[in-house]
């Protein structure tokens, strides 16, 4: 394994991933943010993006066993769980600023080089100077939805999907630190394609697809690496 990129050796047994999932999940603790010591009930679950689709079939039905789930104790309750991709987040956002419409006008125009570098392709330069880093439509959008959620009971666990549709002109790692503070009474969990790792010299970083350059990032806690 290389200092700058991470690679992605093997398939992973995405049925044991989600049974692992459900365990850590309807424990009453992982929802109460316990023994986090104030900090933010951040999570990722990271996983090969060769396996989006397995992934992406998996999580309905977590979601069907949480909300259905059992408690073991007094007092506890089945989660309500609010799923939010983030490609509709995008389109949702496109759509309140009324340019969707152009924007699918202009991408056979703007597409003359397809790249993931925003710098090359100029329609992904659009896509970023519109949604990228500094704008706050994104990070709005997602808080209003829990919010809105949250207030009628239907937000006990966040998950956030589709990382890998928005890249690159969403990051991961920036839209986790804006929703810091925002997302602050239940857990959030990332799915994320590629690989949230922790080294002793760079801390934590993530890096999509197992292969694009890594971006730091800390304060999240891996759920592979807690235990059920």
């Amino acid at each position: 394994m290389s200092d700058d990129v991470t690679s992605i050796d093997e398939r992973r047994n995405i049925d044991e991933d989600f049974a692992k999932l459900r365990r850590i999940m309807e424990d009453e603790s992982f929802r109460k943010g316990s023994g986090l010591a104030g900090e933010q009930a951040f999570y990722i679950y990271d996983y090969p993006p060769e396996q989006e689709l397995e992934v992406i079939e998996h999580i309905p039905t977590l979601v069907s066993q949480l909300q259905t789930m059992t408690p073991q104790r007094a007092g506890d309750f089945a989660p309500k769980v609010l799923i939010l991709d983030l490609y509709d987040i995008i389109i949702e956002a496109l759509q309140q600023r009324k340019v969707l419409d152009k924007v699918l006008d202009i991408e056979a125009r703007r597409h003359q080089i397809v790249s993931s570098n925003v710098r090359e392709d100029k329609f992904l330069s659009l896509l970023n100077n519109m949604l990228g880093a500094d704008a706050k439509q994104v990070p709005d959008l997602i808080s209003r939805h829990y919010e809105e959620a949250r207030s009628q009971g239907n937000a006990d666990i966040l998950f956030i999907t589709g990382v890998g549709k928005v890249y690159p002109y969403v990051r991961a790692h920036t839209l986790l630190n804006t929703l810091q503070g925002r997302i602050d009474d239940c857990p959030l969990v990332l799915f994320y394609p590629g690989v949230y790792a922790s080294r002793s010299v760079s801390g934590s970083t993530m890096t999509l697809f197992g292969c694009l350059p890594e971006d730091n990032y800390y304060r999240a806690r891996d759920l592979m690496e807690m235990s059920a």
